[in-house]
């Protein structure tokens, strides 16, 4: 009886070590923010209400974020990778009493050239509006990855032979810019995500993202944001890169931070980390 009593204790000392293991083992799982259910849809509000516009809509809401009634008034002008940065630029605005104004088509970059007959109607519109309301800043960003194209002819270029458009393209749009009186900004792009989700790689590497780490590759054969700024003077050039991505190295999370919202694009979380990064950069132009 006592040789039994003994194996029925060793037997429960034994169960009760295996449960408190696992749950240690779940009480040490990182949690992450945003949820990986609704990280892709981590865009920010200027998404939310529809400032992104897409379909065949070809001129932006009103979209006014940060001190709306101010004189003090910024643009931002671009495609999705623009609408990346707007949750630091919202909170900038707040910071600094900026009227804030979005002005982005999906898919549509800043620079003019023949994409679509949107694209173009967009575009044309939104450098009117600028014209018109004559803001001191305007900040510009668009993709630069190798999805981005040119149509020429009816036909649609590949990424190599668009480059030289697209140089001369945002270099016209930057030029435009500069002769309304506005201050210009350019956020050069970040690169891409090749092979996988950097969020859906965390997801199930959650106690390990560092194996969900990628290697920053942006070739300055596809740099036209940046090669077209560097021919004006007074247009201002900002590389999130080495913040971002430091040593070429492209982490999937900022402490329980997820970064990327996908493959291309950081999340809105993560950009609002970045305000004082980026406030300690952007030029304001209505400071004496």
């Amino acid at each position: 009886m006592k040789n039994l009593n003994f194996r029925l204790l060793a037997v429960l000392v034994v169960a009760l070590a295996c449960a408190s293991a696992g749950f240690a083992s779940q009480a040490s799982a990182r949690s992450y923010v945003p949820a990986f259910s609704v990280v892709q849809q981590d865009k920010g509000p200027v998404f939310r209400e529809g400032c992104l516009i897409y379909t065949s809509r070809v001129t932006s809401p009103p979209c006014h974020y940060g001190d709306v009634n101010s004189k003090n008034k910024v643009f931002v002008l671009g495609d999705s990778h623009s609408l990346q940065w707007t949750p630091a630029l919202i909170n900038l605005a707040r910071d600094r009493d900026w009227q804030l104004t979005a002005l982005m088509r999906a898919n549509c970059t800043a620079a003019i050239v023949n994409i679509s007959r949107e694209c173009n109607l967009w575009r044309q519109n939104a450098l009117k509006r600028i014209r018109a309301e004559k803001p001191k800043l305007v900040f510009v960003a668009s993709n630069t990855a190798p999805n981005i194209y040119v149509m020429k002819g009816g036909k649609r270029l590949g990424r190599a032979a668009s480059e030289s458009h697209l140089r001369k393209g945002m270099y016209d749009t930057l030029l435009k810019l500069r002769k309304y009186g506005a201050e210009v900004t350019v956020m050069r792009d970040l690169p891409m995500s090749k092979n996988y989700l950097p969020s859906e790689c965390v997801k199930e590497n959650s106690n390990a993202p560092a194996r969900c780490a990628f290697r920053a590759i942006r070739p300055l054969s596809q740099a036209y944001d940046f090669a077209a700024a560097k021919r004006l003077n007074r247009v201002q050039v900002i590389d999130p890169l080495p913040k971002v991505c430091p040593r070429l190295k492209c982490s999937a999370v900022h402490g329980n931070i997820l970064k990327f919202r996908d493959r291309g694009h950081i999340s809105a979380t993560y950009a609002r980390t970045l305000t004082g990064w980026l406030g300690a950069r952007l030029q304001d132009p209505f400071t004496p």
